[in-house]
């Protein structure tokens, strides 16, 4: 005999772990132009280079989101005043919206990479009940501020990463479009190349969402406060249905780069090189100096540039089942047996003797920055894993701050989503 509710409760439990994604009609920069309107993340510039950009290029979509205000504005009022400048570069055409629901297609391409993903619609509902899992705090204060900036301004300019296990009928969609020509083509000052495709047709845009209802779970890998600004803003309109979807790059786990996030440090104290190593000798193997820049070979291995020496030091510590699996990351590792007991150093986002360099800017970095006599000590790590990243999420924990520097990282005012 058919059991009826046992087949009821599994349709039911089905739905509710699936994955919601959905097309949407994105404001895109005119034919031509998004090379001049769209811009990296604002806080990857300088103050003085906005400036000029603001100055030199009247297209740049910093003269829409930081244009100028007299001092004393309210953010209410700045808030508002960025609504107006963007409805004034729809009305001039410098914007466009797509005819039709879409999704889009992302490629970022330089000499060493090619990333690849899908611009549409994730689901604040799927964040709130976890099947949008995250590896970060995010900070109340922030949240509040940019839900502000979201409910005022009336649009998102910017996705958040979401990473999804790999999609076979999503990646054919994807490989058969890419092969038409993009509605936007053009390199970026740093040389990468950037393209949009739409996917426009409505039996390509079912395959795609039916592939992401079979996933229980996607996770974010960029854009923590932007998720959870995107969430308090559907549950303060739940009614209007644009703010039930915040706009994300679903990129496979597979075509995401983790770059390791090194540490570079003050040696306030004046601690001897003698001193430092013996304590280092304390809970790591020292394998090797050398006068060249040594780079990390494995998990628990780390390379120190002290004194104008490179040190290779491997943990002698042995996890085990009882091990939580925070404390076995190497950016928590640095923290509990080098910057904590060492150098006094255990509140990572406020100490201003420690600071972060991603490792896409190499280690010569690190060496110029204690050559150069700003820092006294840096530390290089192993890149986290992707699967580390997941395992972190999927148990409801956080990692330390800058564990993480993932690629790609996406352009402001390339696809609008507006609400």
């Amino acid at each position: 005999m058919v059991n009826l509710k046992a087949i009821s409760l599994m349709t039911l439990f089905l739905k509710q772990t699936m994955i919601t994604i959905k097309p949407f009609k994105a404001f895109l920069p005119k034919a031509n132009f998004a090379h001049k309107v769209s811009t990296r993340q604002v806080n990857s510039y300088p103050d003085e280079m906005i400036k000029k950009e603001k100055e030199s290029n009247p297209e740049s979509f910093f003269n829409v989101i930081i244009p100028h205000f007299e001092e004393g504005t309210t953010t209410t009022d700045r808030f508002k005043k960025i609504n107006e400048l963007f409805k004034e570069a729809v009305e001039s055409g410098l914007f466009v919206q797509s005819k039709k629901d879409c999704f889009y297609i992302y490629r970022q391409s330089g000499a060493r990479f090619t990333y690849t993903g899908l611009i549409a619609g994730a689901s604040t509902k799927d964040y709130r009940e976890g099947r949008i899992k995250k590896h970060e705090h995010t900070l109340e204060k922030r949240e509040k501020l940019f839900t502000k900036y979201l409910r005022f301004t009336g649009f998102n300019a910017e996705p958040i990463l979401l990473v999804h296990e790999v999609s076979n009928t999503t990646d054919n969609i994807i490989d058969k479009t890419v092969k038409n020509t993009p509605i936007h083509n053009f390199s970026s000052r740093s040389g990468n190349k950037h393209e949009v495709w739409e996917i426009s047709d409505v039996n390509d845009i079912i395959a795609i969402q039916k592939s992401f209802e079979e996933m229980n779970h996607v996770y974010i890998a960029d854009g923590h406060h932007r998720s959870a600004s995107s969430n308090l803003l559907s549950l303060e309109d739940s009614e209007l249905e644009s703010t039930n979807s915040l706009m994300a790059l679903f990129m496979s786990e597979e075509n995401i780069h983790i770059h390791d996030f090194n540490r570079v440090i003050i040696n306030t104290e004046k601690i001897s090189e003698n001193e430092i190593l013996k304590r280092l000798e304390e809970n790591f193997t020292i394998s090797e100096k050398s006068d060249e820049i040594l780079k990390p070979k494995s998990k628990h291995e780390f390379c120190l540039y002290l004194f104008s020496s490179w040190y290779r030091i491997k943990l002698n510590h042995v996890f085990d089942k009882t091990s939580s699996t925070v404390s076995q990351l190497d950016s928590q590792i640095i923290t509990d047996y080098i910057l904590s007991p060492i150098f006094e150093i255990k509140d990572l986002k406020n100490d201003t003797r420690i600071d972060f360099i991603p490792g896409n800017k190499g280690l010569d970095s690190l060496k110029q920055a204690v050559d150069n006599g700003k820092f006294d000590i840096a530390i290089a790590m192993f890149p986290v894993g992707v699967d580390e990243m997941k395992k972190i999420a999927d148990e409801g924990l956080v990692m330390p701050p800058k564990s993480t520097f993932i690629e790609p990282k996406l352009r402001s005012g390339l696809t609008v989503y507006k609400f």
